[in-house]
């Protein structure tokens, strides 16, 4: 991922919640939830792997001067399909599949292959 605009990594739900509450109220955030990845940086989830790379590129294009990414792992498979996993029971994520990218705090997602779409992708970033 480039450095020149606010990326960041986390690996839980709690580390995700807790890096919001750090951020400014008037940043925008984006956040894509995958499969947690092993040492040679695959992930457990296919789809993952498979739009990794077309979301990277576009990342940063298309973020906003105001804007924030977050990468975040839902753990593993183990984890992920745990009905009672916070990133499921979470009432504003309610996250049902991976990889999803959302804009934190709004209604905006893409899931899975909607990732794949460019224009898709560009609609998420734009302003309403």
């Amino acid at each position: 991922m480039e450095s020149s605009y606010k990326y960041f990594q986390v690996n839980s739900y709690d580390e995700l919640k807790n890096l919001v509450k750090t951020i400014e109220k008037d940043k925008r955030i984006f956040v894509l939830f995958y499969g947690a990845k092993d040492n040679q940086g695959h992930s457990w989830c296919s789809d993952c792997n498979f739009v990794e790379k077309p979301v990277a590129e576009m990342i940063p294009l298309l973020l906003p001067s105001n804007g924030i990414f977050i990468e975040c792992s839902v753990g593993d498979r183990a984890s992920w399909k745990d009905s009672n996993s916070s990133f499921r029971k979470d009432s504003q994520l309610r996250l049902t599949t991976i990889p999803t990218l959302v804009e934190w705090g709004t209604s905006k997602r893409l899931s899975e292959n909607q990732l794949l779409d460019s224009d898709m992708i560009q609609i998420l970033f734009e302003e309403d």
